[in-house]
C-alpha cells in the first residue's frame, strides 16, 4: 500500500465533507417535509376537535351516542 501525498488526503477529505454536506441537506429536505405534514395533521386534528366542542356543547347526548354507535358498528366488521 502507498502512502498517500496531504494533497490527495486533502482531496479526499473534501470528497467526504462534501458528500456528508449532501446526506445533511437530503435529510434536512426530508425533515422538513416531514414537519409540514406534521402541521398539516395537527391542523385538520384541531379542526375535528373544535367541531365536535360545537356539536357536543349544541346537543350534548350526541358524542356520546355517537362514540356507541361507531363502537357499535366496529365491533360488527371484526
Amino acid at each position: 500500500m502507498t502512502e498517500k501525498s496531504p494533497e490527495e488526503e486533502l482531496a479526499e477529505a473534501r470528497q467526504e465533507v462534501l458528500r456528508l454536506r449532501d446526506l445533511v441537506v437530503g435529510k434536512d429536505a426530508e425533515l422538513g417535509t416531514a414537519r409540514g405534514r406534521l402541521a398539516e395533521l395537527e391542523d385538520h386534528s384541531q379542526r375535528f376537535a373544535n367541531a365536535a366542542e360545537r356539536v357536543q356543547s349544541r346537543i350534548p347526548g350526541l358524542m356520546r351516542f355517537g362514540g356507541l354507535l361507531l363502537r357499535r358498528l366496529q365491533g360488527r366488521r371484526g
